[in-house]
């Protein structure tokens, strides 16, 4: 595992598994980022659908990336067990984890990493920062607006409401790094309480800066929730730690 990240350099990992439905606009939202210094790291979790041809036609696609690296799996291992995979080829100064069926707004990352480079001038423990996000559907529509909230370090014990695909520094994240692979839902709460326990601390950003997918596939059940409550009528911004899984103990 590196011990030393490029400065500015942002890597981005996408753990993915049989959505070769979304992967591609995943890729289209990272290759589209106005920020200059990304490389892409994807890692294919043992997929039985058509994602690894998905991944191999967008990497051959002209795009602006520093690197692009496909790790393929031939066991399926959950999203933790595909970040574990990733861990020693992370060479950036930043991260995100973006889950594959979701996509970024063109200017996520470099507001982000403004906002992380300011505040911690004043915070040297601040080590992510998240947003809210649009709600989309299987096309891209927007249903809703989807809410975090403040930081809060009590809160992270209890609720998920820290999202993917916040910007971090690498070195939280590896910190707290290898992840518990015998957890299948809740994985992000997982590493964040990791993170959070480890002394970071976040900011909140409260706009829809990335983009949710709502389907009937997403592993924490939230799509065929939100799916559900929308046709019904029901409207208006959701405040998501009410629908993300939690990991308790």
């Amino acid at each position: 595992m590196p011990n030393a990240f490029s400065d500015h350099l942002l890597t981005v990992l996408i753990p993915n598994y049989n959505y070769g439905e979304y992967i591609g606009k995943a890729i289209d939202s990272v290759m589209a980022q106005d920020y200059p210094a990304i490389e892409l790291v994807v890692v294919d979790d043992g997929s039985t659908d058509n994602s690894v041809a998905e991944i191999q036609k967008k990497f051959a696609e002209d795009h602006n990336l520093q690197r692009t690296e496909l790790i393929v799996l031939e066991q399926n291992r959950g999203k933790l067990g595909a970040i574990n995979a990733a861990l020693g080829h992370l060479n950036g100064e930043y991260l995100i984890t973006l889950d594959s069926d979701d996509s970024l707004s063109v200017n996520y990352v470099s507001r982000c990493i403004s906002e992380l480079r300011q505040r911690r001038l004043g915070d040297p423990n601040l080590g992510f920062i998240y947003s809210d996000c649009n709600l989309v559907d299987k096309s891209g529509i927007v249903i809703d607006r989807g809410r975090s909230t403040a930081f809060d370090r009590d809160l992270v014990e209890t609720l998920s409401f820290l999202p993917e695909p916040a910007v971090m520094l690498t070195r939280a994240f590896t910190e707290v790094a290898p992840f518990d692979e015998t957890i299948r839902v809740g994985t992000k709460h997982h590493k964040w309480r990791r993170v959070v326990a480890n002394g970071w601390t976040g900011y909140h950003i409260a706009e829809p800066l990335f983009n949710y997918r709502m389907h009937t596939n997403n592993i924490s059940g939230i799509g065929q929730r939100i799916i559900a409550e929308a046709e019904k009528g029901g409207r208006g911004d959701r405040i998501l730690s009410g629908y993300w899984k939690a990991v308790r103990g």
